[in-house]
């Protein structure tokens, strides 16, 4: 099984489950390159906010997580991780159902 595989395979039923996640990152951002590579490995449909291209967006990354830390990762429960772990990252991705 791969590292980064769902826990629960099983898991809520697709339409159960929410429809996306948001990132905010950059490419020169080691932290954001690793998280993307969780996601895309999950095969997790999500949106990426590249601050490089868009750097005005910077202030919802702040505003959302009260910090100039990236990545920052917006769940559509509303919540919000900054800078995980990969295990914090899938631990939060299996709660989701992502």
């Amino acid at each position: 099984m791969d590292a980064f595989a769902p826990r629960d395979l099983a898991g809520p039923a697709l339409a159960d489950r929410p429809e996306r996640l948001m990132m905010y990152g950059a490419k020169w951002c080691r932290d954001c390159r690793r998280s993307k590579a969780v996601l895309d490995v999950r095969r997790v449909d999500y949106e990426y906010v590249d601050l490089e291209i868009e750097p005005h967006r910077a202030d919802e990354a702040q505003a959302i997580s009260g910090r100039t830390n990236i990545p920052v990762l917006v769940f559509p429960d509303g919540a919000h991780l900054v800078e995980p772990t990969n295990a914090e990252l899938c631990s939060k991705l299996d709660a989701a159902g992502l």
